[in-house]
């Protein structure tokens, strides 16, 4: 749990650190036939660098399928590519001319890597969230702060936990449960989602769409809104109505073969170390330690008589592996819990990864409807 003393250091440390914006109009922007390659654009007159992302979402804000410049830019076709989003770009102009838009800037790499429609900006600043979560703790009776996590570019998590513990005898009698909501600031958008925290192993893990949903920006009575959710959660404790299904079903549910390695890939892809070979051997022994099931499973494969390496992800989705789906989202949210002896960029996330995992279909939960 996160002390007062501890709460009011994060807030000093992260007031102020919110993404950098600026208000523009599509015309505001020159793409220049270098722009692409060189990882830049012209802002009236002047050069501003942007992330490699950036272009992708400066298709969808014109609607261009951004499917055909990833195809281009795999291609090495950047010239056609970057035609093509010079000229529906410059058609958007001529259809929505007066439309606003905001540029979100990285203010640690100072570069631009968003654009948004100025009216679905809905970002708090990082003291507003911090103000938010004092409120909520002065007003909803025996909500506690859990934890608090950080993610790059300003973004900030604030993870409060409800008192009342919530057992699950079915699974296990030690499955005890405390649950509670965690407030979100992303890059352009504040949000509510859902938290819970496993006591046996202290594991939490930020899930969406299992109760809450909650998004800020909605006008001036957001906040009571917000309020009178809140008490209204508390009465239940915070359980999200789908849990104790979702929970009985995760722990007979076997994860499949495309599950494990996108939790395993999330996972080796943020190990934090530059020197390639030895991020390998790294990446080797969190497979071992962490995803076995992985290299079992791939060696069953190969004993079938099928290549792993040429399997599409649809027919990953139907190989079962050895873990529960259960399984593999403590093994996320035990990495997002806790220090590992393995370095990461940014752990926290796989509380989220897990969460996530959590509150999807899974791909083999409906397998026995195979022999329909």
């Amino acid at each position: 749990m996160i002390t007062q003393s501890q709460f009011n250091a994060a807030k000093r440390e992260l007031t102020g650190q919110d993404p950098l914006t600026k208000r523009v109009k599509l015309s505001d922007i020159e793409i220049t036939d270098q722009s692409i390659a060189n990882g830049e654009i012209r802002v009236q007159g002047q050069a501003i660098p942007v992330s490699n992302k950036f272009f992708n979402r400066l298709g969808q804000a014109v609607n261009l399928q951004t499917g055909l410049l990833n195809r281009m830019g795999k291609n090495s076709d950047r010239e056609v590519q970057t035609k093509l989003l010079q000229a529906v770009k410059g058609y958007s102009e001529t259809r929505d001319g007066g439309k606003e838009f905001l540029l979100v800037g990285n203010a640690e790499q100072r570069r631009v890597g968003d654009i948004v429609k100025a009216d679905r900006y809905n970002r708090l600043s990082n003291e507003t969230l911090f103000n938010t979560a004092e409120t909520i703790l002065n007003t909803v009776p025996d909500l506690h702060i859990e934890s608090i996590d950080r993610g790059g570019n300003g973004g900030v998590s604030i993870n409060l936990i409800h008192g009342q513990q919530q057992g699950f005898e079915r699974i296990g009698k030690d499955e005890v449960f405390r649950f509670g909501v965690s407030l979100v600031n992303g890059d352009n958008q504040s949000r509510v989602d859902d938290f819970f925290l496993r006591l046996s192993c202290a594991n939490g893990a930020v899930a969406r769409s299992m109760n809450t949903a909650f998004e800020f920006g909605q006008g001036e009575d957001a906040f009571r809104q917000l309020i009178n959710s809140m008490h209204g959660w508390a009465k239940v404790g915070f359980v999200p109505k789908t849990f104790k299904d979702r929970l009985e079903t995760a722990t007979r549910t076997h994860a499949s073969y495309a599950e494990l390695e996108r939790a395993m890939n999330s996972v080796v892809g943020n190990l934090k170390e530059s020197d390639p070979d030895f991020k390998a051997r790294l990446e080797q022994a969190v497979r071992g330690t962490h995803f076995h099931e992985f290299d079992q499973t791939t060696k069953r494969i190969v004993q079938k008589g099928h290549n792993p390496l040429t399997l599409a992800d649809a027919q990953k989705k139907f190989i079962k592996t050895g873990t529960t789906v259960w399984d593999l989202v403590n093994e996320l949210t035990w990495l997002g819990s806790h220090q590992s002896t393995f370095e990461f960029e940014n752990n926290k996330r796989f509380k989220v990864e897990g969460g996530n995992l959590f509150s999807k279909t899974w791909d083999l939960q409906n397998a026995d409807l195979m022999s329909i």
